[in-house]
C-alpha cells in the first residue's frame, strides 16, 4: 500500500450496552486457534462482498499519532473491480489497474507508479480486507459482541503471526443483523491508532471508467512525477 495509506483502515466507534464478552485465546501462534464462530461471521460477510460488482463507500476517518492532536477526516472510495478512486481532504488516489495516481494537494504534486497488486496498491477496501483471514497471515477471534436494541454486533481481533508486522492488532467491528462491515480500529507497534466510521455503501452502480485516471486539466500549478517503468 501506499505508505501514505499503509495504516489506514476502515474503523467505526459504537455507543453500546455491552451484553457479553466472548473470550478468546490469548496467545495467538497459529491457523489452530481461530475461532469457527468468527469464521462463520467473515465467510457469510466476504460472501456480500464478492457478489457487489462495484462498491462506493462515504467514510469518516479518525487518525490517533503519537504527541499529535486526533485528526478526523472525510472521505470517499470507489471500488470497481481492481480500480479505484479515494478522495479525501488532503490527498486523492486514482486507478486504473495499470497506473496509480497520488495527489497531494499540500504539496501541489502528483506521483505516478504502476500498479502493483501484490502490495495491495494504495487502499485496503472491504473486499481486500476480507481476503486477510483467508491467508493464514493473521490468527482471529471473537472478543467481544453487544446488542444495541435488536442489532447485534461482533468484534473480531486479528493479531498477526509474523513478529515483523507493522500492526500490534486489528478489530473489526460486523452488524450481524445486517451483514454488514461496520469498522476496524488498527493498532500500530509506534503507538499509532486509526478509525475509520462507514457511513453509507452503495452497490453495483456503473462508472465511467475515466473516474479512475486522474485528470491534470482538473487542477492548476500541479507538479507531476512520473515514475511508472514504461
Amino acid at each position: 500500500m501506499h505508505q501514505g495509506l499503509s495504516k489506514i483502515a476502515f474503523l467505526f466507534f459504537i455507543c453500546s450496552m455491552i451484553v457479553h464478552i466472548v473470550e478468546a485465546q490469548s496467545t495467538y501462534t497459529s491457523k489452530r486457534d481461530n475461532d469457527p464462530k468468527a469464521k462463520m461471521i467473515l465467510d457469510k460477510l466476504k460472501k456480500q462482498y464478492d457478489s457487489y460488482k462495484t462498491m462506493e463507500i462515504n467514510f469518516s476517518m479518525e487518525l490517533e499519532l503519537p504527541n499529535k492532536p486526533t485528526e478526523i477526516q472525510n472521505g470517499t472510495v470507489i471500488q470497481d473491480g481492481k480500480k479505484y478512486q479515494l478522495k479525501m481532504k488532503d490527498q486523492e488516489i486514482y486507478c486504473d489497474n495499470k497506473s496509480v495516481w497520488v495527489y497531494l494537494k499540500k504539496n501541489k504534486e502528483v506521483q505516478i507508479s504502476d500498479y502493483d497488486e501484490s502490495e495491495s496498491s494504495a487502499i485496503m477496501s472491504p473486499k481486500q480486507l476480507l481476503t486477510l483471514y483467508e491467508k493464514g497471515e493473521y490468527i482471529y477471534a471473537i472478543m467481544e459482541e453487544r446488542k444495541v436494541g435488536n442489532v447485534t454486533f461482533s468484534d473480531i481481533e486479528f493479531k498477526p503471526v509474523s513478529k515483523k508486522s507493522d500492526f500490534t492488532k486489528m478489530r473489526l467491528t460486523v452488524d450481524k443483523n445486517s451483514n454488514k462491515m461496520v469498522s476496524l480500529r488498527v493498532f500500530s507497534k509506534d503507538g499509532s491508532k486509526y478509525m475509520l466510521k462507514i457511513n453509507d455503501i452503495k452497490s453495483n452502480k456503473k462508472y465511467d471508467p475515466a473516474l479512475f485516471i486522474f485528470n491534470p486539466k482538473a487542477v492548476t500549478g500541479v507538479h507531476i512525477e512520473d515514475l511508472r517503468i514504461d
